[in-house]
C-alpha cells in the first residue's frame, strides 16, 4: 500500500498552528481554505504539505501569507449611517453619562483608520483629552502602518474635505494624521482569542472581522467583548454582520450595528 504524502487542509491547519500559534480552524473553513489554495496557486507549490514547508523555512513568505489572510481593508469614516448615528447618539450620551476618563477599544483595527476616525471626532466634541483609545490588531505589517498614519486619497475618499483640512498634513498624494491626533492612539499587537482583553471599556469597535470566524468562534469574541464592556458601555460591529440573540451577552440592540451593555448599576 502506498504511503500517503500529500497533506489535506487538517493536517496543513495543525501543523501551521503548531508553528505560529495561529488557529485556522477558527476562521470558515471554505472560506479559508479557497483563499490559500489559491495562494498556494500563485506561490506554485504542488500541496500543502510543500507549501507548509515553503512557509517555514522562508520569513518573508510567512510574513506575505500572514498579512494575505489578515484582510487590511479599511478607510476612514467607513460606513457613513453608522459614524452619523454615533456623532448624533452615541458618542453624546457616553459623554454625559460617564463624566471621567472614556476607554475605547478598536479590534482588530488594521491600518489605523477607524481608531484615527474615533480619535478625531472626539476632538470636534471637546472631550479628546479624557479619551483613552486601544486599537489591536494581529498583523505586524498593518500596525506598522497604523503607527506611521500615512493614506492616500482613496482611504480618505468618505472624510469630509474640511476635516482633512483641519487633520492632515499632505505632501502630494499623501496625507499623513496630525501629531496632535496620532500620539493619542495607542496601537498593540493582540490575538483576539488568546490575549487577554482589555478591562473597563465604554466602546468596543469590532467591524467587519466577525464574518471572517465561525461562529463557535464568534460567540467566544462576543462574550469576551461584553465581560470587557462596562455597563451602559456600547459594542460596534460592521454592517454585513450579526448578532443572534444579544441579550445572552447582555447586550440590548440600539441598531444592526450598534448594542448597549445593560446596565448592571449605576454607571459612575
Amino acid at each position: 500500500m502506498a504511503v500517503k504524502n500529500e497533506w489535506d487542509y487538517d493536517e496543513f491547519k495543525n501543523a501551521f498552528f503548531q508553528y505560529t500559534g495561529l488557529d485556522l480552524n477558527l476562521y470558515k473553513d471554505k472560506q479559508m481554505e479557497r483563499r490559500i489554495r489559491q495562494l498556494i496557486k500563485r506561490e506554485a507549490k504542488p500541496g500543502f504539505k510543500e507549501f507548509y514547508e515553503y512557509l517555514a523555512a522562508t520569513p518573508p513568505a510567512l510574513d506575505r501569507f500572514m498579512n494575505y489572510l489578515t484582510i487590511n481593508t479599511s478607510e476612514f469614516f467607513r460606513d457613513e449611517k453608522v459614524y452619523n448615528q454615533l456623532v448624533a447618539e452615541i458618542f453624546p450620551a457616553l459623554i454625559e453619562n460617564f463624566p471621567g476618563k472614556l476607554v475605547v477599544w478598536s479590534a482588530g483595527c488594521s491600518i489605523g483608520a477607524e481608531p484615527y476616525t474615533i480619535a478625531i471626532i472626539m476632538d470636534r466634541l471637546k472631550v479628546l483629552s479624557r479619551v483613552e483609545i486601544h486599537a489591536t490588531d494581529v498583523d505586524d505589517k498593518a500596525l506598522l502602518l497604523a503607527q506611521k498614519g500615512c493614506y492616500n486619497q482613496k482611504q480618505l475618499g468618505k472624510t469630509q474635505p474640511h476635516v482633512v483640512e483641519e487633520y492632515f498634513l499632505r505632501e502630494r498624494d499623501t496625507f499623513s494624521v496630525k501629531p496632535e491626533i496620532k500620539k493619542t492612539v495607542k496601537f498593540h499587537r493582540h490575538n483576539l482569542f488568546t490575549d487577554d482583553p482589555f478591562p473597563g471599556c465604554h466602546m468596543i469597535l469590532c467591524r467587519n472581522v466577525f464574518i471572517y470566524f465561525k461562529q463557535e468562534a464568534q460567540i467566544f469574541l462576543l462574550k469576551r467583548f461584553s465581560d470587557s464592556l462596562k455597563p451602559g458601555g456600547y459594542m460596534v460591529i460592521g454592517s454585513s454582520e450579526y448578532v443572534s440573540n444579544p441579550a445572552q451577552y447582555s447586550l440590548i440592540k440600539r441598531s444592526n450595528t450598534i448594542f448597549q451593555k445593560n446596565y448592571q448599576h449605576h454607571p459612575f
